[in-house]
């Protein structure tokens, strides 16, 4: 393999990853019922971190593909990525970044809970999004 096929390996790489993880929280959203133990919501925030993590990863590593440069963080990707049309909504992605920093360091009940409901109601809808359009490309 010759080193300028590295970077189409490595995108298209963590994109499988991402699909797996993605997989993981979609089964852990579907599965969740208001009579599920508290444990299954942060199995689906945890889930939402990794699912997050490998998002904004992703994206760097295409944009990296495609030439641009100085991608230091999970804001300048999202913004980058937004403004090139490969995720719809920017807002709800600059939220997902507030919201994994809350669920990393939040013991709060609260807050742990506004967080999963976002989690289900708009997030890993636009995780999806992410997902089929990466998958297009």
């Amino acid at each position: 393999m010759t080193e300028e096929h590295l970077p189409t390996e490595r995108w298209k790489q963590r994109l499988q990853n991402y699909s797996v993880v993605l997989q993981h929280l979609n089964e852990a959203v579907e599965a969740y019922d208001e009579k599920s133990p508290n444990i299954i919501k942060e199995g689906v925030l945890q889930r939402f971190e990794f699912t997050h993590e490998l998002a904004w990863k992703v994206l760097k590593d295409y944009l990296e593909y495609e030439g641009h440069q100085n991608i230091t963080g999970s804001r300048t990707a999202t913004r980058l990525a937004f403004n090139l049309g490969l995720i719809q909504d920017g807002q709800i992605w600059i939220d997902m970044i507030e919201s994994r920093n809350k669920t990393v360091h939040a013991y709060d009940a609260s807050i742990l809970e506004t967080e999963f409901s976002k989690v289900r109601e708009s997030y890993n809808a636009c995780f999806i999004q992410l997902k089929e359009k990466l998958s297009t490309l």
